[in-house]
Protein backbone atom coordinates (compact mmCIF):
# COMPACT_ATOMS: atom_id res chain seq x y z
CA UNK A 1 0.00 0.00 0.00
CA UNK A 2 1.39 3.39 -1.01
CA UNK A 3 1.41 5.94 1.77
CA UNK A 4 0.21 9.31 0.41
CA UNK A 5 2.46 12.33 0.62
CA UNK A 6 1.23 15.78 1.74
CA UNK A 7 -0.96 17.94 -0.45
CA UNK A 8 0.94 21.21 -0.85
CA UNK A 9 -0.09 24.55 -2.30
CA UNK A 10 3.02 26.61 -2.94
CA UNK A 11 3.13 30.33 -3.81
CA UNK A 12 -0.45 30.48 -5.06
CA UNK A 13 -1.41 33.78 -6.71
CA UNK A 14 -4.88 34.47 -8.02
CA UNK A 15 -5.96 37.73 -9.60
CA UNK A 16 -9.01 39.00 -11.40
CA UNK A 17 -9.05 42.39 -13.14
CA UNK A 18 -8.04 45.10 -10.64
CA UNK A 19 -8.21 42.72 -7.66
CA UNK A 20 -5.71 40.41 -5.96
CA UNK A 21 -7.41 37.54 -4.12
CA UNK A 22 -4.41 35.35 -3.26
CA UNK A 23 -0.87 36.66 -3.08
CA UNK A 24 1.62 33.83 -2.61
CA UNK A 25 -0.46 31.57 -0.35
CA UNK A 26 1.22 28.44 1.05
CA UNK A 27 -0.63 25.57 2.71
CA UNK A 28 -0.04 21.89 3.50
CA UNK A 29 -2.57 19.13 4.15
CA UNK A 30 -1.01 16.08 5.79
CA UNK A 31 -2.38 12.55 5.31
CA UNK A 32 -4.21 11.33 8.40
CA UNK A 33 -4.75 14.90 9.64
CA UNK A 34 -7.53 17.49 9.64
CA UNK A 35 -6.32 20.89 8.51
CA UNK A 36 -8.51 23.92 9.26
CA UNK A 37 -8.61 26.90 6.91
CA UNK A 38 -9.93 29.94 8.77
CA UNK A 39 -10.74 33.33 7.28
CA UNK A 40 -13.33 36.07 6.98
CA UNK A 41 -15.96 36.13 4.25
CA UNK A 42 -14.30 37.11 1.00
CA UNK A 43 -10.80 36.27 2.23
CA UNK A 44 -10.29 33.68 -0.53
CA UNK A 45 -10.93 30.36 1.23
CA UNK A 46 -13.28 29.01 -1.43
CA UNK A 47 -11.00 30.32 -4.19
CA UNK A 48 -8.08 28.39 -2.70
CA UNK A 49 -10.14 25.20 -2.49
CA UNK A 50 -11.32 25.59 -6.09
CA UNK A 51 -7.73 25.99 -7.22
CA UNK A 52 -6.47 22.87 -5.47
CA UNK A 53 -9.46 20.86 -6.77
CA UNK A 54 -8.92 22.11 -10.33
CA UNK A 55 -12.10 24.18 -10.56
CA UNK A 56 -10.01 27.34 -11.04
CA UNK A 57 -6.57 27.93 -12.50
CA UNK A 58 -4.17 29.93 -10.35
CA UNK A 59 -2.54 32.99 -11.89
CA UNK A 60 0.72 31.37 -10.79
CA UNK A 61 2.00 28.85 -8.27
CA UNK A 62 2.02 25.06 -8.03
CA UNK A 63 0.08 22.27 -6.39
CA UNK A 64 2.05 19.23 -5.23
CA UNK A 65 -0.10 16.09 -4.94
CA UNK A 66 1.57 12.86 -3.84
CA UNK A 67 4.91 14.30 -4.90
CA UNK A 68 3.79 15.39 -8.38
CA UNK A 69 4.05 19.09 -9.22
CA UNK A 70 1.03 20.45 -11.09
CA UNK A 71 1.07 23.90 -12.69
CA UNK A 72 -2.26 23.73 -14.51
CA UNK A 73 -5.81 22.72 -13.57
CA UNK A 74 -4.97 19.08 -14.46
CA UNK A 75 -8.50 17.98 -13.62
CA UNK A 76 -7.96 14.27 -14.24
CA UNK A 77 -4.85 14.04 -12.06
CA UNK A 78 -6.45 16.05 -9.27
CA UNK A 79 -9.67 14.02 -9.44
CA UNK A 80 -7.72 10.81 -8.86
CA UNK A 81 -6.47 12.09 -5.49
CA UNK A 82 -8.96 14.76 -4.38
CA UNK A 83 -12.69 14.89 -3.61
CA UNK A 84 -14.18 18.37 -3.24
CA UNK A 85 -17.36 19.53 -1.52
CA UNK A 86 -18.30 23.07 -2.63
CA UNK A 87 -20.43 25.44 -0.58
CA UNK A 88 -23.45 25.00 -2.84
CA UNK A 89 -25.16 21.62 -3.06
CA UNK A 90 -23.86 19.44 -5.88
CA UNK A 91 -26.72 16.89 -5.83
CA UNK A 92 -29.46 16.66 -8.51
CA UNK A 93 -32.58 17.89 -6.72
CA UNK A 94 -35.13 15.71 -8.53
CA UNK A 95 -33.28 12.41 -8.03
CA UNK A 96 -34.38 9.99 -5.34
CA UNK A 97 -31.84 9.22 -2.62
CA UNK A 98 -31.90 5.49 -3.42
CA UNK A 99 -31.04 6.06 -7.09
CA UNK A 100 -28.38 8.61 -6.17
CA UNK A 101 -26.60 6.24 -3.80
CA UNK A 102 -26.75 3.48 -6.41
CA UNK A 103 -25.07 5.82 -8.91
CA UNK A 104 -21.96 5.70 -6.70
CA UNK A 105 -20.56 2.14 -7.02
CA UNK A 106 -18.55 2.57 -3.81
CA UNK A 107 -21.49 3.89 -1.73
CA UNK A 108 -23.71 0.81 -1.60
CA UNK A 109 -23.11 0.40 2.13
CA UNK A 110 -25.10 3.60 2.72
CA UNK A 111 -28.27 1.70 1.75
CA UNK A 112 -27.98 -0.21 5.04
CA UNK A 113 -27.20 2.85 7.14
CA UNK A 114 -30.22 3.48 9.44
CA UNK A 115 -29.86 7.23 8.88
CA UNK A 116 -30.27 6.92 5.11
CA UNK A 117 -32.66 3.94 5.07
CA UNK A 118 -35.59 6.14 6.02
CA UNK A 119 -34.68 8.64 3.27
CA UNK A 120 -34.28 6.25 0.33
CA UNK A 121 -37.67 6.97 -1.25
CA UNK A 122 -37.36 10.73 -0.89
CA UNK A 123 -36.06 13.11 -3.54
CA UNK A 124 -33.02 15.22 -2.74
CA UNK A 125 -35.16 18.36 -2.74
CA UNK A 126 -37.30 16.86 0.05
CA UNK A 127 -34.36 16.47 2.42
CA UNK A 128 -33.51 18.96 5.12
CA UNK A 129 -30.35 21.01 4.65
CA UNK A 130 -28.52 18.82 7.18
CA UNK A 131 -29.69 15.54 5.65
CA UNK A 132 -28.61 16.69 2.20
CA UNK A 133 -25.22 17.88 3.42
CA UNK A 134 -24.54 14.68 5.33
CA UNK A 135 -25.45 12.67 2.24
CA UNK A 136 -23.00 14.72 0.16
CA UNK A 137 -20.21 14.22 2.67
CA UNK A 138 -20.92 10.48 2.93
CA UNK A 139 -20.87 10.06 -0.86
CA UNK A 140 -17.56 11.93 -1.09
CA UNK A 141 -15.96 9.79 1.59
CA UNK A 142 -17.11 6.66 -0.25
CA UNK A 143 -14.75 7.59 -3.08
CA UNK A 144 -11.19 6.28 -2.99
CA UNK A 145 -9.42 9.62 -2.60
CA UNK A 146 -6.39 10.56 -0.51
CA UNK A 147 -7.61 14.10 0.25
CA UNK A 148 -11.07 15.52 0.95
CA UNK A 149 -11.81 19.26 0.72
CA UNK A 150 -14.89 20.39 2.66
CA UNK A 151 -16.02 23.97 2.09
CA UNK A 152 -18.57 25.10 4.70
CA UNK A 153 -19.98 21.59 5.36
CA UNK A 154 -21.74 22.59 8.61
CA UNK A 155 -23.55 25.75 7.49
CA UNK A 156 -27.30 25.41 8.01
CA UNK A 157 -26.91 21.92 9.47
CA UNK A 158 -28.61 20.76 12.67
CA UNK A 159 -26.19 20.18 15.60
CA UNK A 160 -27.01 16.45 15.81
CA UNK A 161 -26.09 15.98 12.16
CA UNK A 162 -22.95 18.09 12.58
CA UNK A 163 -21.87 15.61 15.26
CA UNK A 164 -22.52 12.73 12.85
CA UNK A 165 -20.43 14.47 10.21
CA UNK A 166 -17.58 15.09 12.63
CA UNK A 167 -17.60 11.44 13.68
CA UNK A 168 -17.46 10.38 10.03
CA UNK A 169 -14.60 12.78 9.32
CA UNK A 170 -12.57 11.37 12.23
CA UNK A 171 -13.16 7.79 11.05
CA UNK A 172 -11.92 8.63 7.56
CA UNK A 173 -8.88 10.51 8.85
CA UNK A 174 -7.95 7.40 10.84
CA UNK A 175 -7.67 5.67 7.45
CA UNK A 176 -4.79 8.05 6.67
CA UNK A 177 -6.83 10.41 4.52
CA UNK A 178 -6.16 14.13 4.69
CA UNK A 179 -9.03 16.60 5.18
CA UNK A 180 -9.00 20.34 4.48
CA UNK A 181 -11.92 21.88 6.34
CA UNK A 182 -13.35 25.39 6.48
CA UNK A 183 -16.53 26.67 8.09
CA UNK A 184 -17.88 29.79 9.78
CA UNK A 185 -18.81 27.63 12.78
CA UNK A 186 -15.28 27.95 14.14
CA UNK A 187 -15.94 25.93 17.28
CA UNK A 188 -16.54 22.74 15.32
CA UNK A 189 -13.57 23.34 13.04
CA UNK A 190 -11.02 24.29 15.66
CA UNK A 191 -12.07 21.53 18.07
CA UNK A 192 -11.54 18.79 15.51
CA UNK A 193 -8.54 20.13 13.55
CA UNK A 194 -4.99 18.89 14.06
CA UNK A 195 -3.47 21.98 12.49
CA UNK A 196 -4.70 25.20 10.95
CA UNK A 197 -4.07 28.19 8.73
CA UNK A 198 -5.49 31.70 8.90
CA UNK A 199 -6.10 33.22 5.48
CA UNK A 200 -5.54 36.94 5.96
CA UNK A 201 -4.37 39.67 3.60
CA UNK A 202 -4.33 37.12 0.76
CA UNK A 203 -1.80 34.83 2.47
CA UNK A 204 -1.99 31.75 4.71
CA UNK A 205 -0.49 31.98 8.19
CA UNK A 206 0.25 28.73 10.03
CA UNK A 207 -1.42 28.47 13.44
CA UNK A 208 0.85 26.72 15.90
CA UNK A 209 -0.33 24.79 18.95
CA UNK A 210 -3.92 25.25 20.11
CA UNK A 211 -5.80 26.76 17.18
CA UNK A 212 -8.52 28.46 19.24
CA UNK A 213 -5.94 30.07 21.53
CA UNK A 214 -3.95 31.33 18.57
CA UNK A 215 -7.05 32.84 16.97
CA UNK A 216 -7.91 34.57 20.25
CA UNK A 217 -4.38 36.01 20.51
CA UNK A 218 -4.75 37.38 17.00
CA UNK A 219 -8.11 38.94 17.92
CA UNK A 220 -9.89 36.84 15.33
CA UNK A 221 -12.29 35.26 17.82
CA UNK A 222 -13.22 36.10 21.42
Amino acid sequence: MNIPKPLILDSIFYRVPELKILDGAYLEVQPGKITALIGLNGSGKSTLMKIVSGQLKASSGISIINGERLYSKSLKKRFCSIAYLPQDSMLPRDMKVKRLIRSFPSAGFLMDDPFFKRLLRQKVLELSGGERRYLEVSLLFSLDRDFILLDEPFSGVEPKIVERMLTRIKIEVNKNRGVLLTDHLHRYVTDVADTGYLLHNRQCYRLEGDISSELKKLGYIR
